[in-house]
């Protein structure tokens, strides 16, 4: 139908639509979900044609961009997508490009999984139009749905309005009036970690190859036993599937830590070792451009020594609200994140990241997948509020944590219930200490338990 041509002209294949219409009364999608990185061949015409362009958006963003733009005037747009675009940084320039019309409704399937994606969906409704005092029809459809005839029913019973003029190209705050007065009550007098200026969040390492760099326990000792030396550079690696609330499970892999600079030749049954995946380490398409030798890890790492201090541990998608500490110098692979702390005690800021007032408030901030599982971004983990305590005032929860982290370090923990209800108990006053610290009413704090909308 394109002739050879890379693009669909609409104008000319529906000319009599435009022509005395001024383009389709009703656009209605379900676009591909393509990541960002599949796009890097089309990028530089993306960002020619759509106003909408980030480098990190994905494709179907471009797909509501287009939908307006073959609208007539009055027209309306339905699609089913990727709910990303309400809370990410690649979404801010679709979303300054929304408001400009009216929004009719969203539909949120994040705590339900209806459709057959992998990520979590929306059914997002747009009227080619001023958005002048618009209110917009918004429900987050839950596991409840199955007493309902259908969505619509659902919705009719579960739909809260939302006024348009408050949002903006900014993350967009889709939540009845009560709840928003409730974040604002938990933001009141407390800083976010990112400004704190003693907090660091760093990423894991990006090796470019996990296969050479990460080995099993049977390989670290035979490269030990060849060269003791190799011990200073091999390091535990947890994974994200070690990591539980509080605490991880013992690990069995390691990552040979060739950084960049080190002396290979200090090294040579490494070398060995790593020489068998050469042409797999040279620079190549899917490995990362610059100077770096062929055995060296991908990323310069220059922040490594982060890894071994004393710190908060979780995997960037969590199956459960949970982050564990570390003081055994593991190391996290390029999936995983750790977090120092200069000033502030870690185990006080461990407590509070684990406590229900901050999950609660990670619903305004974070993206869940289709499957329900949190998206722990280290952008979005900076955004949590804390209070700044003195060390007096501190005392209480890390006195706590202390508790839970001695019980924990039993090796029948997962397996013992009793030790885990004990875990639950100090958890509890952690959570009633933290609802004192900000404040929160008996009313509000069954808001942020679930049990109260």
């Amino acid at each position: 139908m394109t002739k050879g041509h890379s693009e669909f002209d609409f104008e000319v294949y529906f000319s009599e639509v435009f022509h005395n219409k001024g383009g389709f009364d009703v656009v209605i999608a379900n676009p591909p979900y393509v990541e960002h990185k599949k796009l890097k061949g089309i990028s530089s015409k993306l960002k020619t044609f759509y106003l909408t362009y980030s480098g990190t958006a994905d494709l179907y963003v471009y797909f509501y961009e287009k939908g307006l733009k073959i609208l007539k005037d009055e027209g309306t747009l339905v699609f089913i997508t990727s709910n990303k675009f309400i809370k990410t940084r690649y979404g801010e320039n679709l979303r300054k490009f929304f408001i400009k019309y009216r929004i009719n409704e969203i539909i949120d399937f994040t705590e339900v999984h209806i459709f057959e994606a992998l990520v979590s969906s929306c059914i997002f409704s747009v009227l080619k139009r001023s958005n002048s005092d618009n209110k917009i029809k918004i429900a987050f459809v839950n596991d409840t749905l199955l007493n309902f005839s259908g969505v619509a029913e659902f919705v009719d019973k579960n739909k809260f309005y939302l006024d348009q003029s408050s949002l903006s190209e900014k993350i967009w705050q889709l939540q009845n009036e009560t709840k928003l007065a409730l974040k604002e009550k938990i933001e009141k007098d407390a800083v976010r970690l990112r400004e704190t200026k003693t907090v660091n969040i760093f990423r894991g390492v990006t090796t470019g190859f996990n296969p050479a760099f990460i080995i099993d326990e049977e390989k670290r000792k035979k490269l030990i036993t060849e060269d003791k030396t190799n011990n200073t550079i091999i390091k535990p690696l947890l994974q994200g599937r070690n990591i539980r609330k509080w605490v991880f499970n013992k690990t069995s892999n390691f990552l040979i830590f060739t950084r960049k600079g080190i002396d290979i030749k200090e090294f040579p049954s490494i070398k060995k070792h790593l020489s068998n995946f050469k042409r797999q380490l040279e620079p190549s398409v899917g490995r990362k451009p610059g100077s770096y030798n062929w055995y060296e890890i991908q990323d310069n790492t220059a922040y490594y020594p982060e890894f071994e201090k004393e710190k908060i541990i979780w995997g960037l998608t969590a199956d459960k609200w949970a982050f564990a500490y570390d003081n055994q110098n593991h190391y996290l692979p390029s999936n995983g994140y750790i977090l120092t702390s200069k000033e502030i005690p870690i185990k006080y800021l461990l407590a509070l990241m684990n406590c229900k007032v901050m999950e609660f408030y990670f619903g305004f901030i974070g993206i869940m997948t289709a499957g329900g599982a949190f998206t722990l971004k280290h952008e979005t983990i900076n955004e949590l509020p804390i209070k700044e305590l003195s060390n007096l005032e501190q005392k209480p929860f890390i006195d706590l944590v202390d508790k839970i982290l001695a019980i924990t370090k039993a090796e029948d923990y997962l397996q013992n219930p009793d030790r885990q209800a004990q875990v639950k108990e100090y958890e509890k006053q952690i959570d009633q200490m933290v609802f004192e610290l900000y404040g929160l009413t008996e009313e509000e704090i069954k808001i942020v338990e679930g049990e109260t909308a």
